[in-house]
């Protein structure tokens, strides 16, 4: 360290030279550097360091001076709405933890119904009519959801715009009845619940004429009711026919991206029925033994690719049925919660855990973590024979105006009429 008086260092290295203001306060030494040797010149160096000098001499810190000082460019430099939406995009993805999709679909929401209209523009200048026209597009052609998630996102960004400064708290204008959207109206999947559909559907899918890794999954997916996604990611590694178990981990379960990261977190378990087991035996000489369970067919894709989202969807219009009023891939969820509570009198708990829902106390997912193995193992067989029932045309009678199979009752006494 060269004294060049003042305050002011030439720090020497190996790997170059740095002038440094060096000073003291509040018992602590400070370093303050100010660029270096020869491209910032011995005058213009003591020319900082005098600057530095007199903000002391006036009650200034030279280091706070120049961080509020980063701090103004920085803001100067995300002055439009775009830019402040993108960074709090990137902020807001690392702190909450969001999953590649879900932050994927937030920004794609911005650049759709707000960026090509204000997103040029400086944050403060932007009218609040503006905003609400942003918002009145999408719900005017009938997305009310959409229009509702896109105020939801505007309004962080404007609160973001607050926080850092680009904008005085006065001005911010967005709140959560901006743009006077009605509240969106609550819509379950489309499911099927009465017995005789539910055979006719099961009929259709043993004829329909896809290919046949699109008919095993259609046929596993009533009969497992597990989530769509989360069939179509099963690999092979985690299928064991001898316990005849699937191990769902979970990293393709719908949670928290926190909660997939975690090793804490316990890997979903889904018992096989026979039934199960069978199309699986038939499918593993096609697509195992290991990777995608589902594999993609198309000449574009790779082994290791799964088949599409949609790919149960799509079988089912190309049956003939409405995806959006009369039955989805996820709405077999709703199909098994229903028809195994009212037909075959399982207890709920055991079949939300097969359902992998999430207790509804808010510490009972804590503390609870019995996984019902057992019970689930003789639901889900019950409820595959019960299928088979349907499929065959053999719906339950009515006793006393209710439907109902006594669980424990052996299946050659279960009373079907035609």
């Amino acid at each position: 360290m060269l004294n060049d008086g003042d305050n002011l260092y030439l720090r020497v290295r190996d790997t170059g030279k740095v002038w440094i203001y060096r000073y003291t306060k509040d018992g602590k030494r400070i370093k303050l550097g100010l660029g270096p040797y020869p491209e910032v010149t011995l005058a213009q160096a003591r020319a900082k360091a005098y600057e530095a000098n007199s903000q002391r001499a006036n009650g200034s810190d030279p280091k706070e001076t120049r961080e509020q000082r980063e701090e103004l460019a920085r803001i100067a430099r995300l002055h439009t709405f775009e830019l402040l939406a993108r960074a709090w995009h990137s902020s807001a993805k690392k702190d909450r933890e969001w999953s590649d999709d879900y932050a994927q679909k937030v920004i794609r929401h911005m650049e759709i119904h707000v960026f090509p209209w204000v997103g040029h523009k400086p944050i403060e200048t932007i009218l609040p009519t503006e905003i609400v026209q942003c918002l009145h597009r999408p719900k005017d052609r009938g997305n009310l959801e959409t229009a509702q998630r896109v105020r939801e996102a505007v309004q962080h960004v404007y609160q973001y715009a607050v926080d850092v400064g680009a904008m005085e708290p006065g001005k911010n204008f967005v709140n959560k009845n901006t743009g006077g959207l009605p509240p969106p109206r609550s819509r379950h999947y489309a499911a099927i619940t009465e017995p005789a559909k539910l055979g006719q559907l099961l009929r259709d899918i043993r004829n329909y004429h896809g290919h046949f890794i699109t008919c095993s999954a259609l046929r596993l997916a009533p009969m497992m009711f597990q989530r769509p996604g989360q069939i179509r990611l099963a690999d092979w590694e985690d299928i064991n026919f001898e316990v005849e178990l699937w191990r769902c981990p979970p990293e393709k379960m719908k949670m928290r991206e926190w909660q997939k990261r975690d090793s804490r977190t316990p890997a979903h378990i889904v018992p096989l029925p026979r039934q199960a087991l069978e199309i699986l035996q038939e499918l593993y000489p096609l697509t195992g033994p290991s990777g995608p369970v589902f594999r993609s067919m198309s000449r574009r894709s790779e082994t290791s690719r799964y088949i599409s989202d949609n790919t149960i969807n799509v079988a089912l219009r190309t049956m003939g049925y409405d995806t959006k009023e009369e039955i989805t891939g996820h709405g077999f969820r709703a199909t098994a919660r229903t028809m195994i509570r009212e037909h075959l009198g399982w207890d709920p708990d055991v079949i939300e855990r097969h359902l992998a829902h999430a207790s509804d106390e808010e510490l009972g997912s804590s503390y609870d973590r019995a996984a019902f193995i057992a019970q689930r193992k003789e639901m889900v067989q019950q409820w595959a024979d019960f299928l088979d029932e349907l499929e065959a045309g053999k719906l339950p009678v009515p006793e006393n105006n209710i439907l109902q199979f006594i669980r424990h009752r052996p299946k050659r006494e279960l009373q079907f009429g035609t």
